[in-house]
């Protein structure tokens, strides 16, 4: 038996059932710990009796048994069930993911990152497919799948990584003996480029077709640059309307770092009518609000207002595709404020980009509340006309080249398409 530390995480290599030594990670912060977990679990395996472990002892010894594919003790069992190699679906595989000690401990948003991936996932390689039988053709074949039903490159890419997600816990839990999703090469995002920006009107636009409880969200978004997933799970406690001021922690932005966004003044009555939305379940800023109640928010509720509206203005011929998207805010928002004279470390901290690459100047500086509240209140959100700036390639068997297409909507819904030079 030993304990190792390996940068700063605790293994211990020991035979539990005096059989073949194995490897075992330990949740501990010294080594005196991390043998005080071993001695547990050693002394639980050997006697049989599991009632004894602690919670770190607990988490160790269901993952050590789903690592070696064992059935685990009835007082261990609920949490991960040995499934027969021969017999693991798809499904299944994800229902063990999902139960993973380490899966379980991501955050809210990055679960439902996961289901959203997986029911993707399921609906074209079905949920009933041997996990063993996905091969590589199979997994190049979702790829055109997921292509030519409309979804983006990088979203498809995000499926894929979740299924190799995947593959690496049932490899760890010796169900499966390899990962084909590594072997598949990544679809390029090259293609499908966007420059975007949206006229106020054109927001408006849209916002007017969807339902009251969604309108609030999209401005919430054109006014303060925030990710729609750092919307979406905005909690009361983040928003401080006398400082002006939403607080977001790291397991809330997608760069996993703090960031304080400043309140526009013409949000703040916005964020105000959402907060009297009454809903005792949940603490949540933005809620459904509909003929059914009130209710949180759902995966298919969020993303179905914005194309819908987008589908009515076409039909009006007030809107053309290649239609605008949520996160075009997000981009409109950076626009408008160089266009407003914001200045560049701000605008940046207040997406998030900021922390990114960093000079050393940069990082010992600090923007102050007061500096957000100035920059905020010198922003103006109307700078010309929208402009939907989108890379497309032709797959026509032609094999013509790459072309760009200008879309120009005017503030009274009347647009044209301009095709421009192609790309050499």
């Amino acid at each position: 038996m030993a304990i190792k530390n390996r940068k700063g995480i605790f293994y211990t290599y020991f035979a539990p059932f005096k059989t073949r030594q194995i490897g075992l990670k330990l949740d501990a912060k010294t080594k005196s710990e991390a043998k005080q977990i071993e001695a547990m679990i050693l002394r639980a395996c050997r006697t049989g009796n599991y009632s004894a472990l602690d919670g770190a002892g607990r988490e160790a010894c269901i993952r050590m048994y789903g690592s070696k594919g064992w059935e685990l003790p009835p007082e261990l069992g609920g949490m991960i069930q040995s499934v027969p190699r021969k017999n693991l679906t798809l499904w299944e595989a994800v229902q063990l993911f999902m139960g993973y000690p380490e899966t379980k401990a991501k955050s809210e948003k990055a679960l439902d990152r996961y289901d959203q991936a997986f029911l993707n996932l399921a609906e074209i390689l079905g949920k009933g497919t041997a996990l063993k039988d996905l091969w590589i053709p199979d997994l190049k074949e979702y790829q055109v799948n997921r292509v030519s039903k409309g979804a983006a490159a990088s979203t498809v890419n995000i499926e894929l990584s979740a299924l190799s997600r995947v593959f690496a816990v049932m490899v760890e839990m010796q169900l499966v003996e390899t990962n084909p999703v590594r072997l598949v090469k990544r679809l390029s995002t090259k293609s499908n480029e966007r420059e975007v920006y949206l006229s106020r009107e054109t927001v408006k636009s849209i916002a007017d077709k969807c339902p009251a409880w969604y309108q609030r969200i999209i401005w919430t978004a054109y006014f303060s640059g925030m990710r729609k997933g750092e919307i979406l799970s905005l909690s009361r406690r983040q928003v401080n309307l006398s400082k002006r001021l939403i607080y977001l922690e790291p397991e809330d932005t997608k760069e996993n770092r703090r960031k304080r966004v400043p309140i526009h003044r013409e949000l703040i009555p916005i964020l105000e009518e959402a907060m009297r939305t009454p809903f005792l379940a949940s603490d949540k800023v933005f809620l459904v609000q509909d003929s059914q109640g009130i209710r949180t928010l759902g995966i298919d509720t969020v993303g179905n207002p914005w194309p819908r509206a987008c589908s009515a203005l076409e039909e009006a011929e007030l809107l053309k595709q290649p239609f605008p998207r949520f996160h075009d805010l997000r981009h409109t928002w950076r626009t408008n404020a160089r266009r407003s004279g914001i200045d560049y470390q701000i605008a940046e901290s207040i997406m998030g980009h900021w922390f990114k690459g960093k000079s050393v100047n940069d990082r010992y500086g600090r923007i102050s509340d007061q500096e957000l509240i100035q920059a905020i209140d010198k922003m103006t959100f109307d700078h010309g006309e929208t402009e939907i700036f989108v890379t497309q390639r032709n797959q026509a068997s032609s094999g013509e080249k790459p072309e760009h297409f200008l879309n120009i909507c005017g503030h009274k819904g009347v647009q044209k398409r301009k095709k421009t030079q192609a790309l050499s």
